[in-house]
């Protein structure tokens, strides 16, 4: 079921969502690209025992903009859906960017978090991570959105993954995307690439489950490891399938966050 919720009580855009199944309740966090239906194949399978909630970001998709691209408002949109739904306590999972949101509602919001997991993200940039980050954001300045979702594509997914499922037979016409797409993808690069709480994630007493995969070439596992020493209560769990195993090993990867939630759920 599509939607739209905003939060009476607050001045709250309004946010485009999707819900999914009952029982517990359990939110997932998109990444960088913002967009709720990137969890489509992960979420039909767990709301067969799960309340799933996915969204559009402020200012991605069908969600209208809160002011400048921040983790932060992102996570204050979280808790506008949820209290607009009346739901007090949730389980988040966050992939990537949205790792970083799952982060800061765990530091900021504790009392409205069950439990947590963490995919494929990281606590704090490294120099290859803002290299990479860098020319990324040059790919787009300099030739477009459409290269620049092109070079995501070849760095996000496993090679025969993305042979089976994305390339085509001609080069791909990456000549695409305007100027306020660009703009608004620059903003979100910035947002991720300035936002670290390292030092404050030790307080985080939710249990935690940090999933990473082997071969993800943009965020590589030892962010996974990094995240795991500064948690007390996380455990690590390696796929394999690239920086968006939830779209490459979806069966896989709703099967081991069904389980762990159903431990600590």
């Amino acid at each position: 079921m599509q939607c739209t919720a905003s939060n009476p009580s607050a001045a709250a855009a309004p946010l485009a969502f999707e819900s999914m199944g009952q029982g517990p309740v359990l939110v997932l966090v998109a990444g960088l690209g913002g967009l709720g239906r990137f969890w489509k194949p992960v979420a039909q399978i767990l709301s067969s025992h799960w309340h799933v909630l996915s969204f559009d970001h402020p200012g991605v998709g069908g969600s209208a903009a809160r002011g400048p691209q921040s983790i932060a408002t992102i996570a204050q949109a979280v808790l506008d859906l949820m209290d607009a739904q009346g739901i007090a306590r949730f389980s988040c999972l966050g992939h990537s960017t949205g790792g970083l949101v799952a982060q800061a509602l765990a530091l900021d919001a504790p009392q409205r978090l069950q439990s947590l997991v963490l995919s494929s993200t990281w606590a704090q940039p490294d120099r290859h991570f803002r290299d990479l980050f860098a020319l990324r954001r040059i790919v787009l300045e300099r030739a477009g959105e459409g290269a620049y979702a092109v070079l995501g594509q070849l760095l996000g997914y496993p090679p025969a993954w993305y042979a089976s499922a994305l390339a085509q037979d001609t080069v791909p016409q990456w000549g695409w995307g305007g100027a306020a797409q660009n703009a608004l993808t620059a903003e979100r690069i910035d947002m991720l690439l300035g936002y670290e709480r390292a030092a404050e994630l030790g307080r985080i007493a939710q249990p935690t489950l940090i999933v990473g995969a082997a071969d993800d070439q943009i965020v590589p596992f030892h962010h996974a490891q990094d995240l795991a020493r500064r948690m007390p209560h996380a455990c690590t769990l390696e796929l394999s399938g690239g920086h968006f195993v939830p779209a490459t090993r979806p069966a896989e990867y709703a099967r081991a966050i069904h389980e762990f939630l159903l431990r600590h759920g």
